[in-house]
Parts: structure tokens; sequence; C-alpha cells
């Protein structure tokens, strides 16, 4: 198998390499055109019909052998080489998925649907095009485009809106038009059904009620078993508490300082700046996970191990390096004559940044802000490893599922086998994201702001 790859990539790569050196020496003999580029797609035949034929160019020998030099043809086969190997790495996996759909109905099944909604998707943008340079936009366009076939035929029959040539509305059908929109299409597709059949396969399995993994996208029979179990025989609600304290003193406490230390840097000239700066960049460089032993030390000496709102000063700390020069960067752009204006009004250093840098700089603090809230929620390493530790006092019969936070007690959902349960694993992933849902859709234009800002601004 690979074998034959390999020799089909090697013949259409001599093949590539020799229509567009015989279609140069055409061009250059005044031969242009689709015909000529098909007539020079056919080895050696090709070189020889435009050898024979007569030019309309003045063409000297120079050119010719500058066409077939080693450079020209060493720049032509590493380009056409590379172009193949791209479109091999995506026709190869393409190609063994429509194989394996053969023999499995349910790929089969999602293949249909995915080449019906492109289709749809692709139909439905054309007549949105079409409708465009008519001069016919707007919401109502789209949703009549959605309707097969009857959408097209409607805005076809509308008057022109705009000064428009029917060979301007027919370039909308132009193959290469209809190429890029349907890779366009296609792309979105792949990408949406790579998203949401992972979603729709946890709700399922949220639903199914039974503890092994299931073997369908959506139960037969849902039910809300898996929630039941987690309220009424684990301590789902402790760890649940135990993760939301983390983040909510993340999300205040590490947003606050952080921010304080941004503006410092940002608006005060002082002796040690650069160098602290560059301290904390190479401090980003080092996983959080090289400090475990030392995380580990550091809390048994101070007496804190077992208890789960002291992670927040490890995830705190380790937060502070990528933050504080996005949140500087940010504050860099502020112009500082505000800053000289207010002070010429009396305003004081604490002042300034209260009423004027904090409300400018709302967009990347909210980003900043949820980001930090999200960190505890998805992070097992740090509570799996300093959690698993009884508290300093702690009785003998002391239940140690008590200072565990959601991602220590759900991972034993799927690597315990005394507590294994696939949909409550399922179910209380769904609860996770929840509150991180609500934060997104409550600060989302904000959100987007900051984002924008921390890759624009620095």
């Amino acid at each position: 198998m690979i074998l034959a790859i390999i020799i089909s990539y090697v013949v259409i790569l001599i093949l590539l390499v020799n229509q567009g050196t015989v279609y140069d020496y055409a061009t250059k003999k005044g031969y242009e055109g689709p015909k000529y580029r098909w007539i020079s797609m056919i080895p050696i035949y090709g070189a020889y019909y435009f050898k024979r034929k007569k030019s309309f160019k003045p063409l000297d020998d120079r050119e010719i052998k500058h066409l077939f030099s080693f450079d020209i043809l060493s720049k032509r086969i590493g380009l056409y080489a590379l172009l193949l190997f791209i479109l091999y790495i995506f026709l190869i996996p393409f190609s063994v998925l429509i194989y394996l759909s053969l023999k499995n109905s349910l790929l089969q099944t999602m293949i249909i649907i995915f080449v019906v909604i492109l289709i749809f998707l692709l139909h439905q943008g054309t007549v949105v095009d079409y409708a465009a340079k008519k001069g016919y936009e707007g919401t109502r366009v789209g949703l009549i485009g959605l309707i097969p076939v009857y959408g097209y035929l409607y805005y076809r029959a509308l008057p022109k809106r705009r000064n428009v040539s029917n060979i301007t509305l027919r370039e909308v059908f132009k193959p290469s038009h209809m190429f890029s929109r349907l890779f366009v299409y296609a792309e979105i597709t792949l990408v949406a059904i790579i998203v949401i059949v992972p979603v729709i396969y946890i709700f399922g399995m949220a639903f199914a009620g039974r503890a092994a993994i299931p073997n369908t996208i959506w139960p037969d029979t849902p039910n809300i078993n898996a929630f039941r179990f987690l309220f009424n025989e684990t301590k789902f609600t402790t760890w649940y508490w135990n993760t939301l304290s983390i983040a909510l003193i993340n999300m205040f406490v590490g947003t606050l300082l952080i921010t304080g230390a941004a503006y410092v840097f940002a608006r005060f000239s002082f002796k040690g700046k650069k160098a602290g700066l560059l301290t904390i960049l190479v401090l980003q460089a080092f996983p959080s996970f090289m400090g475990l032993i030392a995380m580990y030390v550091l809390f048994w000496r101070f007496g804190i191990l077992g208890q789960p709102r002291m992670l927040s000063i490890l995830y705190i700390g380790g937060s502070i390096p990528g933050n504080l020069w996005l949140i500087k960067g940010f504050l860099t752009q502020i112009p500082k004559d505000l800053d000289e204006s207010a002070m010429i009004d009396g305003a004081n250093k604490f002042q300034i940044f209260i009423w004027i840098i904090l409300p400018l700089a709302v967009p990347i603090l909210t980003f900043v802000a949820v980001s930090m809230f999200m960190g505890p929620w998805m992070d097992y390493m740090l509570p799996g490893y300093l959690l698993q530790f009884k508290p300093e006092g702690a009785a003998v019969d002391y239940d140690i599922q008590k200072q565990w936070t959601l991602a220590v007690g759900l991972f034993k959902f799927i690597t315990d086998l005394n507590m294994q349960n696939y949909s409550a694993f399922a179910a209380g992933a769904l609860l996770v994201g929840l509150p991180i849902t609500v934060l997104y859709m409550v600060f989302q234009r904000y959100l987007i702001e900051g984002i924008m800002a921390g890759a624009t601004k620095g």
C-alpha cells in the first residue's frame, strides 16, 4: 500500500513537472490557453508537438536553455512536490474514510449527511451571491436561499436592482468560484461535525444511565439516573463547591494582583524593570509540573496539604507571567496624556488607576478573569497530587474525598474500577461546563475585544 502511494506520488510529480515545463516553453513560443495546457500534459508528445510548431514570438536559445536549466527545474520540482504532498495529506485520509464507510453503516450515514449538508450550503451560498449581484441582500435573501432549487428560480425571475451584465451574473456559477465555495463550506461543515458530534455523544452518554460506555451517539431510552447517582451517592456537591471557590478566588484575587503589577510595569520607571519583565517571561517557559516536588514540600512545611482553597496560591502564581505581559501590553497602549491630565486636576496615582485605567482596560481584564476562572475546572495534576493527603490533625476516619476538586472526583469514574461510571462522568462534565458557558455568554462582548487586544497589542 505504501509502495503504491510512493509510486503514484512520483509518477504524478513527473507528469506535473513535465506539463509545467512544456507549457512554459509553449507560452514563450506564443501558444496559450486550455487547449495547449492539455497538450502539454501528454508525456514526450507534448514537447515534440510544440517543438515542431512555428514560434510567434522572438525566441532566443538562451531562454530555452534557461527554461531547462537545473536552477529552474529544481525550483519547479520542489514547488510541485510540496503542493502534491499537501494534496496527498488531504486525499489519503479522505480515501481511507470512503473505504471504511463501505464497511461501516454508521460512518456511511455520517458521510451521506455530510455531503447533503454540503450541497445544501453550497446551494444557499450560490443563491445569496447571485441575489447580491442583482441587488438583493439581507436576512430574507439568506432564508429564501435555504429552499432548494426554488431559491435560485425565485431570484432569477426578479428584475435587476443594479446595472449588472449577464456575464457578471454567470460568473457566480464559474467552476473556479464553485470550487472555492465548495472548499470553504466543506471545511466549515467538517469543523462543525468534529465539534458537534462529540458534544452530542457526551449528552447521550450522560442520559444513557449506564456505567459502561454506550455504543450509540444517543440512547434509546434517555434518563437522569447518572445525575441522581452524582448527587445522591457521591460527594459531587462538595467537589463542585471546592472547585467553584478556587475558581472565584483565582478570578477576583488573581486578576486584582496581576492588574496592579501590570499597571506598575506599564506606567512607572524604576531600576530593574526590564530585567524583571524578562525574568517573568522566562519563568513562563517552565511548565508547572516541574515544580511538583517543591510544591509538595512547601505545602507540607506550611501545613496546608489537603486544603483545596490553598491551591489558589499556585494557580495565581502560575498565571502571573503570561497574564502580566498581556495586561501590561494593553495598558501601555492607553495614552499617558490621560494620566497627566488627571494629575493636573489633582488626582493621585491610585485614583488614576481606579477611575481611568480600569474602565478602559475592561476588555482585557475580563478576558484574563474568565481565563483564570476556567483553570481549576480542567486541572487534574495539581489537585490530584496535593489533595491526596489528609490535612494536619485530621481524624483517623477522615474522608479524603471531601477535599477533592471536580477534576479529581470525576477522573475516578473512568480510572478507578470501584467507582467506574462513564455516564456519571459525562453528566459531571456537562455540569462542569455550565458556569463556564454562563460566564462566556455574559461577558461575550468583552471577551472578543480582549482576545483581539491580546493578539494585537504588546
